[in-house]
């Protein structure tokens, strides 16, 4: 037992510095190896280790990106770190920023850690980043696995019980429960979450068009603008009227 889960740990480990899939059924054979609740603390702490690793490894990088693609690199330091600009009071922490990235699941984790490591994030806030973010939908793998196993064993005991009766027993339920809010809980609040990465505005930065000061216009706009209303007003003297009248006039005879 002890040799298959050191394998397990590793080879999560490599998965997940190296970006390679299948880091789902790792999470589910630990779920039905032992208890669900040190099996889902494991594995995220795993997946944070080898995200870790995966943030490491794409930091050499960073130089040869700023080079070749800095507007790109610039807007997505902007999107983990926040715009410079902001004062600290009013922007997210990165960490949060990290957090709600992985629970929406817009962004691939890959691709996070990547781009942590390319933007020189903090070492600190990729790691709570990545243990928080990968939580609950560990925890939601995990808990598969030991479904899994519960049906399992319950069909192979030696007083068998049906699918329905397993399904049906307070534990499944209860089980099934808590998958069901850690699966859809991310999913539901996306909105709420995707607001954390905004930032909170000021009352003053909520005023409309209308509650804003008018904005001054330049002594050389008002001459041109002068100047466009003498030209509208000459073009549109009482003889330049009747002459496009008796040109319309011509113009209906004709036909």
């Amino acid at each position: 037992m002890a040799h298959v889960m050191g394998v397990m740990c590793c080879l999560a480990i490599w998965e997940h510095a190296w970006s390679v899939p299948g880091s789902v059924v790792i999470n589910v054979l630990a779920g039905a190896l032992i208890s669900p609740l040190w099996a889902t603390l494991l594995m995220t702490a795993l997946t944070s280790a080898g995200s870790l690793f995966a943030t490491l490894l794409a930091a050499p990088l960073s130089p040869l990106v700023q080079r070749f693609v800095p507007k790109a690199l610039d807007v997505v330091s902007i999107a983990l770190q926040g715009s410079g600009n902001q004062k600290p009071g009013k922007r997210t922490p990165t960490w949060v920023r990290l957090v709600v990235m992985r629970l929406i699941g817009v962004v691939p984790w890959s691709g996070i850690n990547i781009a942590c490591g390319v933007c020189r994030v903090s070492f600190v806030d990729c790691a709570i980043g990545a243990f928080i973010g990968t939580l609950p939908w560990t925890a939601v793998t995990c808990q598969i696995g030991d479904i899994l196993q519960t049906l399992a064993v319950g069909s192979t005991s030696g007083s068998p019980q049906t699918l329905s009766s397993l399904l049906g027993s307070p534990s499944i339920v209860f089980k099934l429960v808590v998958l069901s809010l850690l699966s859809l809980g991310p999913v539901l609040y996306r909105n709420k979450l995707s607001e954390l990465l905004g930032g909170s505005n000021s009352p003053a930065e909520k005023l409309t068009l209308s509650e804003k000061e008018p904005i001054s216009v330049s002594p050389k706009w008002k001459v041109w603008r002068w100047r466009r209303d003498s030209v509208d007003s000459r073009s549109t003297s009482p003889e330049r009227r009747l002459e496009e009248d008796l040109d319309e006039k011509a113009l209906l005879d004709g036909q």
